[in-house]
């Protein structure tokens, strides 16, 4: 397995465990020859490098919660230069096809004109399978955790409080969620016990009726 971190992975102590209903459908399509590209865009966490050690795995973390891009940009940034941004931002090699995507909560702190750039940013590495994970709440009488996040196994998540101060929060409704993805889509949700919700993504297929959403 081979990681990028400009970060020390952090010890686990005081860890939230949280059980997921969804986390496990990550991995219904891997096929035990090819190797995995993996994209968490938080920080590394002890947990995802042991669960994704027993895989044969390219893991890529790009704590984009911690860039600049987050808290340095204005109205007078062009959708382009947005863009331009979160690629410079991720540092992903020219060709390389993510297979798996750990969003965390990340879509939660995006404002639909980021979002969209976000998620146009990362099309060049997406191809037909890639999929991933997402969480978030329904709306602006949830609060959301400030927690980073790692996956402990295939159906638990580790989560972390965080020492920095939370930026803003701007909730997505799943149907709204589900237009600002663009070629992605929400494919399966879940709510879970204390109002956050999670989120399976895949790619979207133009040819069939869009699935209605659930929030």
């Amino acid at each position: 397995m081979t990681q990028r971190s400009a970060v020390p992975i952090p010890t686990d102590h005081g860890d939230l465990q949280l059980h997921s209903n969804l986390a496990a459908a990550l991995f219904e399509s891997v096929r035990p020859e090819k190797q995995l590209v993996v994209l968490d865009v938080g920080r590394a966490t002890s947990a995802t490098v042991d669960l994704f050690n027993q895989f044969k795995c390219k893991l890529i973390f790009s704590d984009l919660y911690a860039d600049p891009v987050m808290t340095e940009i204005d109205e007078t940034v062009s959708h382009e230069q947005l863009v331009g941004r979160f690629q410079s931002a991720l540092g992903l090699p020219v060709g390389c096809k993510i297979d798996i995507c750990l969003f965390w909560d990340f879509f939660n702190y995006l404002d639909g004109t980021l979002l969209s750039a976000f998620v146009q940013a990362l099309r060049p590495y997406v191809d037909n399978n890639t999929c991933g994970y997402g969480l978030g709440v329904l709306n602006s009488r949830s609060a959301l955790p400030n927690y980073r996040y790692g996956l402990h196994k295939l159906n638990q998540l580790m989560q972390y409080p965080r020492a920095e101060a939370q930026l803003p929060v701007y909730p997505h409704s799943q149907r709204d969620l589900n237009a600002y993805l663009g070629y992605f889509e929400i494919e399966k949700s879940r709510l879970m016990p204390d109002g956050r919700v999670e989120y399976f993504i895949a790619r979207a297929n133009d040819s069939a009726p869009p699935k209605k959403a659930i929030f």
